[in-house]
C-alpha cells in the first residue's frame, strides 16, 4: 500500500487505518515528511476538516457490505482484544531507558566479538539486514552475530554462545545444519569436479526425481528465486501473448521489477521504491488474496492477465489459506486461458512432497521452487506443463530425423543455471525426500505419518502452547503457523519497539530468531528444542510485561488500538465513550501524541 503525506493524512481523517497501521506509514516517511504530516494533522483538526463517520466503515478496497476476504480473518488474531497495549517508542519511561541500558550491557559482554565485528566491518561491508527493524532506542543491541559454525538446530558464534535457530535460514535449512547426505553429496562432487556447463548425470536424475516429486511434467534450473519467478512471468507472457500480472496484496516474490510493485490509494499499482519503474508496475494487478468478488474482476479482464502469481500460503500472513478460494480461481485461469502459478519457494518440500500444492489439492500450471530444495546452495527451479516448459527449450525432438523445436524460445540464460554443486545438492534432496515420503502423489502436509507430518503438528503444537501463554499474559502478540513455518505478529504495533525488544530477549534467552519475521522448525530439532524455544518466549514476554513494556491501556482506548483491520461493514457502529467522544477523536488523539513522541527522536 503507498505511504505519501497526503495518504497518512486523509486516511487517518477518514479513519480508513488505526493507530499502528497509521504509525507504520509514519515510520516509512522521510524525515521532512513525518514533520508535513504532524503540521497537517494539527492543521485539519484544529482547522475545518469536517468530521469522519463514527460508524465502522469498511477497510480500503473493500465495497460496503462485503466480507473480509476468505482466510483473512486469522489476521485479526482474536476475537476480543488483549487488555494490555505495546508501549511506543516514544513513550518509553526514564525506568525502561535504564533498564534497556542495562540489557545493551548485558548483551555487550555476552556477544562482544560480534558486536565488535558489526561496527568495525560494515566500512567494506555492505548489508541491508543490519538495518531492519531499526529502533533508536534498541540500536546499541541490534546487530548481527558472528556465527563459528553451525551444527543440527544450533548456532555457535564467536563468543562461545549457542542458540537453538528458528531462523530457518529463510526458509532453506529444512534438513538441519550440516546433514551428513547433504555433505557427502557435496564432497563427492567437489572430488569430481564441479563444471558450470556441463551436462551430467546429477542434472538429468534430478531433473527426473524432481518431476516424479512434484509431479510436474518437466522442470528447469535457474540461479537463485527471484530468477525462478522472473522467468515463469515471462514464459506465461510469451505463452498467451498478453501483458498484465495479477499478484496479491501480502505476497512476496523475490526482489525483481517484473513482480515487486505495491498497491496505492484506489488500488492503483506502484513501482516499490527507489531506482524502480513505474512502467513495471503499470502492468501489475494487485488484488486480495481470499476475496471472492476479485475473481469476477479476473474474468472480465482475462484478455489482458497472461498469469495469476501466487503464494498459496502466503509467507508473511501464513493463516491465509483460502481453499475454496484457489480452487475457483483454478477453474477460472483454466477457462480463461491464464496461466496459474504457484510460487513455493518457501511451502515446496517444507510443507510436504508437493508443497502447498498438496494441501489444496490444486494443480497450477507452472511452480517455482528453490530454498529446501536447494540444500542451501543458490536455486531457483520452474516446473509445471511441457506446453508451458517447451518456451525455454522449444520442447522435445529427435536427433536422427526432421524434427525441430516447435516453439519459438523466450530467452533464458545464466552462467550458474545448472552449477554442479547446487545439481548436486539438489538430487541429494529428492532422493532424502523419497526416503522421507514416497507417497504417490504426495502426503497431506498434517495428516501424514511421515517425518515431515510430525514436524508440521509440532510445529502447530508448539505455536499453540506459546499462544496460549500469550493470552494468559494478557499482550498482544500471537503466532500463525503454516506447516513447520510460523511468523510472530505484534497486533497493535506490528513493527514497533516492542517486537524488536522481544527479538533481543530471545537472543538473551538462547534463542536465534529472524528479523524478517519468519521462523522455521527443521528435521534436527529435538522435543528438548521445542521446550526450550517455548521457555524462551514464555520469559521473553515475561520480562516485558514485568518492565512495562506491556501495559494497561487507558480507558476507552484499547477498543481503538486493537480493532480487527477487516471487521465486517455490517457490524453496529461503536458506542462513543469517554463522556461522548468518539472513538474517531480518541484515535486522532492518541496518534497526535504518538507522532510528537517520534518527531525528533527517529526509529
Amino acid at each position: 500500500m503507498a505511504t505519501s503525506v497526503d495518504d497518512v493524512l486523509d486516511n487517518i481523517l477518514a479513519k480508513k487505518i488505526d493507530r499502528q497501521d497509521a504509525m507504520r506509514r509514519f515510520s516509512e516517511l522521510p524525515d521532512e515528511d513525518k514533520h508535513r504530516v504532524m503540521t497537517g494533522l494539527r492543521a485539519r483538526l484544529h482547522g475545518d476538516a469536517p468530521e469522519a463517520s463514527a460508524s465502522t466503515q469498511a477497510p480500503e478496497g473493500q465495497a460496503p457490505g462485503e466480507h473480509a476476504p476468505e482466510g483473512h480473518a486469522p489476521e485479526e488474531h482474536a476475537s476480543a482484544p488483549p487488555t494490555l497495549q505495546s508501549v511506543h517508542e516514544g513513550d518509553i519511561s526514564d525506568a525502561q531507558k535504564a533498564y534497556i541500558a542495562a540489557l545493551s550491557q548485558r548483551f555487550a559482554e555476552r556477544a562482544a566479538k560480534s558486536k565488535h565485528n558489526a561496527l568495525v566491518h560494515q566500512k567494506h561491508f555492505v548489508d541491508q539486514r543490519k538495518v531492519a527493524g531499526l529502533k533508536r532506542p534498541l540500536k546499541s543491541m541490534q546487530f548481527q552475530l558472528t556465527y563459528e559454525r553451525a551444527e543440527g538446530p544450533y548456532l555457535y558464534d564467536v563468543d562461545g554462545n549457542r542458540y537453538v535457530d528458528i531462523t530457518g535460514d529463510n526458509g532453506v535449512n529444512f534438513f538441519g545444519h550440516q546433514p551428513q547426505f547433504l555433505k557427502d553429496a557435496l564432497i563427492r562432487r567437489l572430488d569430481q569436479g564441479y563444471p558450470l556447463v556441463a551436462y551430467s548425470e546429477d542434472l538429468f536424475e534430478s531433473a527426473r526425481l524432481f518431476c516424479q516429486i512434484t509431479g510436474h511434467e518437466r522442470m528447469v534450473y535457474a540461479q537463485t528465486g527471484t530468477e525462478a519467478v522472473m522467468w515463469a512471468t515471462r514464459m506465461a507472457r510469451a505463452a498467451t501473448g498478453k501483458k498484465k500480472v495479477v499478484i496479491y496484496d501480502g505476497s512476496y516474490h523475490g526482489l525483481s521489477d517484473n513482480v515487486l510493485a505495491i498497491r496505492g490509494r484506489n488500488g492503483a499499482t506502484l513501482s516499490a521504491g527507489l531506482g524502480m519503474l513505474q512502467e513495471f508496475a503499470d502492468q501489475l494487478i494487485i488484488l486480495d488474496y481470499g476475496d471472492h468478488s476479485n475473481l469476477e474482476f479476473i474474468e472480465k479482464n482475462a484478455a489482458d492477465i497472461a498469469c495469476v502469481l501466487t503464494e498459496p500460503v502466503q509467507s508473511r500472513f501464513p493463516a491465509r489459506q483460502p481453499v475454496e478460494y484457489l480452487q475457483e480461481l483454478r477453474r477460472i485461469t483454466l477457462e480463461q486461458d491464464i496461466v496459474l502459478i504457484f510460487d513455493e519457494m518457501v511451502t515446496g518440500f517444507r510443507a510436504g512432497p508437493r508443497g502447498a500444492e498438496g494441501f489444496y489439492k490444486v494443480k497450477p500450471d507452472l511452480a517455482t521452487y528453490g530454498k529446501v530444495s536447494g540444500g542451501g546452495m543458490p536455486t531457483g527451479i520452474i516446473a509445471g506443463l511441457a506446453k508451458y516448459m517447451d518456451y525455454v527449450d522449444g520442447g522435445v525432438w529427435g536427433f536422427d530425423d526432421n524434427s525441430m523445436p516447435s516453439l519459438r524460445r523466450a530467452v533464458m540464460a545464466g552462467t550458474h543455471t545448472q552449477n554442479s554443486l547446487k545439481v548436486s545438492a539438489t538430487l541429494a534432496v529428492c532422493r532424502e525426500m523419497l526416503k522421507i515420503c514416497d507417497r504417490a502423489g504426495g502426503c497431506d502436509p498434517m495428516t501424514c505419518d511421515c517425518a515431515i507430518g510430525a514436524l508440521n503438528r509440532a510445529t502447530a503444537a508448539m505455536c499453540g502452547e506459546i499462544n496460549a501463554h500469550f493470552v494468559q499474559a494478557r499482550v498482544p502478540m500471537h503466532l500463525e503457523q503454516f506447516s513447520s513455518l510460523f511468523r510472530l505478529f505484534v497486533t497493535d504495533d506490528p513493527y514497533g519497539l516492542t517486537r524488536e525488544l522481544f527479538i533481543i530477549l530471545l537472543r538473551m534467552n538462547g534463542v536465534e530468531t529472524s528479523t524478517s519475521g519468519n521462523n522455521f522448525l527443521n528435521l534436527s530439532h529435538r522435543a528438548e528444542d521445542l521446550r526450550a524455544i517455548v521457555e524462551a518466549f514464555r520469559r521473553s514476554v515475561d520480562e516485558m510485561v514485568e518492565h512495562g513494556f506491556f501495559h494497561e491501556s487507558p480507558a476507552g482506548e484499547a477498543s481503538v488500538a486493537h480493532a480487527p483491520a477487516a471487521a465486517p461493514a455490517t457490524a453496529p457502529a461503536p458506542a462513543a465513550q469517554d463522556s461522548g467522544r468518539s472513538q474517531i477523536e480518541l484515535l486522532r488523539e492518541r496518534i497526535l501524541a504518538d507522532l510528537r513522541g517520534v518527531n525528533g527522536k527517529g526509529h
